[in-house]
């Protein structure tokens, strides 16, 4: 088992830009292929559209910078044209997590200062 990656290498990436961190969050369930990362970054994220263009270049920093990497498509016969499928490493998993620590940090300073509203509140 590869060993975790080292704090300091994970914290030196933060904070990661929105873009990025919307393509690690698709990929924190497994694998997809850019058809599939482009709908589930408009599902999670209330509708941030991504040209594919876009999306690729992103994905190959990340893959540059080790954070994802091009696999199999998991749901692929073998006679069927390769789609290209990314997934998590262990850094991109370390780095999301990181990440979406310090957003969350952000996320409450908001409440308590009421910019944003309580889940639930109405108004």
């Amino acid at each position: 088992m590869p060993a975790a990656p080292a704090h300091a290498d994970v914290m030196s990436r933060l904070p990661v830009p929105p873009r990025d961190y919307l393509i690690l969050f698709a990929l924190v369930d497994g694998p997809l292929h850019g058809h599939g990362l482009l709908k589930s970054i408009e599902a999670q994220s209330g509708g941030v559209l991504f040209d594919p263009a876009n999306l690729y270049r992103s994905l190959r920093k990340l893959d540059r910078d080790r954070l994802v990497v091009e696999v199999d498509d998991p749901g692929a016969d073998a006679s069927a044209s390769r789609r290209r499928c990314y997934e998590l490493t262990l850094l991109g998993r370390a780095v999301l997590t990181a990440e979406a620590t310090r957003l969350a940090r952000l996320a409450e300073a908001a409440r308590a200062r009421r910019l944003v509203r309580p889940e639930g509140a109405e108004g």
